[in-house]
This record gives C-alpha cells, structure tokens and sequence, in this order.
C-alpha cells in the first residue's frame, strides 16, 4: 500500500489523522517460519561433499595461490 500525504497549512493535520488512520485498518499478513540454521547447514555442506564441489573448491583455492605467486 503506497500512501501519500499532502499537507497544506490550513488542513494538513485533518489529512495526516486521516492517513493514519488508514494505515491503522490496513491488512497486515504475517507467517511464522520455523527455521533451523544449523540443519540447513549440515544439509548444505553434505551436498557439497557428496557432489565433489569441496575438491573443486580445493584446486581453485591452489591455483588461484599458484597464479598469484607468479604474479607480481
């Protein structure tokens, strides 16, 4: 919901009650999420293990010292 107020010196407090008084009978949607960090993880870095991703993130870490050293 976008809300725009627009003040003048003779009415503008009226249009700000009014504006929030808007905002006082707006919808609000809210969920509750149950979240487990550590899970989440845990199931994250066995993916990683058991797609091979950990070597590939291994020879890159190794290559990329390896280039840098040989850089000025």
């Amino acid at each position: 919901m976008m809300l725009v107020l627009i003040l003048n010196p003779v009415d503008g407090f009226n249009i700000l009650h009014h504006g929030l008084d808007l905002m006082t009978q707006a919808t609000i949607l809210a969920q509750q999420v149950d979240v487990d960090i550590v899970a989440d993880f845990q199931r994250t870095w066995n993916h990683i293990v058991k797609t091979g991703q950990i070597w590939a993130f291994f020879i890159g870490v190794a290559a990329g010292w390896g280039i840098k050293s040989l850089l000025p």
